[in-house]
């Protein structure tokens, strides 16, 4: 394997990162960038005075062996912690299947927090497009930055990274760009409450709810994640949230809140509403990562691509790291 082969990653999400870590496990260099302030994507931890909250993925499960034993890795480490074996809903009715639901100890952002540690991960700059030079990709951002690599990993949701590529998408064969472009995603908005008093969320800390706006509610301190304070999340469901995605954000709160009001039990001192546009995709493609160029090698992954939870994201990652080294083995 030649030591000078390089890869770039867009996106610090679970699959940007996995698939970082192993490539770098690997010898290989790898750049990651990231838009945000900080790595994680949808396993998405805030505060909220003194309270914190999970405004993104909720939870992690684990049914393959390879993502087990990643998931046994972090229990050890002390970065995941057992939340439940399932939750009920607003009836009271559990879930047939009793596996385990996981929590990240500090919030869902423990988890990338550690596997960006040691990695080359540039935050705060959103990539504006990428193109080939010389037989390499190359990403210009939003902050006037260049970055290049022998491979380019794209782990945004499929829109995002196809706008990226503009006069670069001429590289993708035809049946493969539609495939692409038919990958669709659900919205969702989540909005966290922080309490004056304990909430009426029964233990295990959450519900699935079933009235047609809201699809979910924790009580993060249930959980195990806000200590100092009761703060709780809702999700509205995928109809509720496409519906209502550019609502004003006071009459989208109202709503949500009258929702679940029973759940709450206290007073609300604080509320905030994030929009996800891309939270959950519609369908999954064929495959867990999908090479669509060869050389110089262009990757997709993501939750579009292994499956629409934590794992199915993170066994992406593993298997576009798995893809480019192949081909690296064989250049």
């Amino acid at each position: 394997m030649s030591t000078i082969q390089s890869s770039l990653i867009v996106g610090a999400g679970i699959s940007g990162l996995l698939a970082a870590r192993k490539l770098s496990d690997a010898g290989i260099p790898v750049t990651v960038i990231e838009k945000g302030r900080g790595v994680g994507g949808r396993m998405a931890t805030r505060r909220i005075g003194p309270g914190v909250s999970d405004h993104g993925a909720q939870f992690i499960t684990a049914r393959y062996t390879r993502f087990s034993e990643l998931l046994s890795e972090w229990q050890k480490s002390d970065v995941v912690a057992a939340w439940s074996h399932g939750f009920p809903d607003t009836e009271g009715r559990l879930p047939v299947a009793g596996h385990p639901r996981f929590r990240g100890a500090e919030g869902m952002t423990s988890v990338p927090k550690y596997l960006a540690a040691g990695l080359s991960v540039h935050l705060n700059q959103r990539a504006l497009r990428a193109d080939v030079y010389d037989n390499m990709w190359r990403i210009v951002t939003e902050q006037n930055q260049e970055f290049s690599g022998h491979a380019l990993v794209l782990t945004p949701p499929a829109p995002q990274s196809l706008a990226l590529l503009s006069d670069a998408a001429a590289y993708i064969p035809e049946s493969l760009l539609r495939e692409l472009q038919r990958l669709e995603y659900h919205p969702t908005l989540s909005l966290i409450l922080l309490l004056d008093g304990p909430s009426k969320i029964p233990s295990p800390g959450a519900l699935h709810v079933v009235d047609g706006t809201v699809a979910w509610i924790a009580d993060n301190r249930q959980k195990g994640i806000s200590p100092r304070a009761t703060t709780v999340t809702i999700h509205a469901s995928h109809g509720f949230s496409t519906t209502h995605f550019d609502t004003p954000e006071e009459s989208a709160v109202a709503a949500m809140i009258s929702a679940v009001q029973p759940f709450i039990g206290a007073s609300v001192a604080e509320a905030q509403l994030h929009r996800w546009r891309f939270a959950e995709p519609v369908r999954v493609a064929s495959v867990p990562a999908l090479l669509a160029v060869a050389s110089p090698p262009l990757i997709f992954a993501g939750d579009a691509f292994g499956g629409a939870n934590v794992e199915g994201a993170a066994l992406s990652g593993l298997a576009a790291a798995d893809l480019l080294l192949e081909l690296f083995r064989k250049s």
